[in-house]
């Protein structure tokens, strides 16, 4: 590819972007915020596993000596 394609794909993609609807992070944050209050209940990393078994982090077996 040559630099002026390749220039001319950069600059595809800064236009891209720039015309891109952008919102303020404050506004961005009390979104994410709501999302994670609201789906907390479904988050077993939050809330925690019914039981042992449900854990898929915990290990199978023991350590063994031969």
């Amino acid at each position: 590819m040559s630099s002026i394609a390749q220039q001319k794909k950069i600059v595809e993609q800064l236009r891209a972007e720039a015309s891109m609807a952008r919102k303020p992070v404050s506004e961005c944050v009390k979104d994410m915020i709501q999302f994670m209050d609201s789906n907390k209940d479904k988050d077993c990393l939050v809330s925690g596993f019914q039981s042992k078994k449900d854990n898929p982090f915990q290990e199978k077996g023991g350590c063994s000596v031969l």
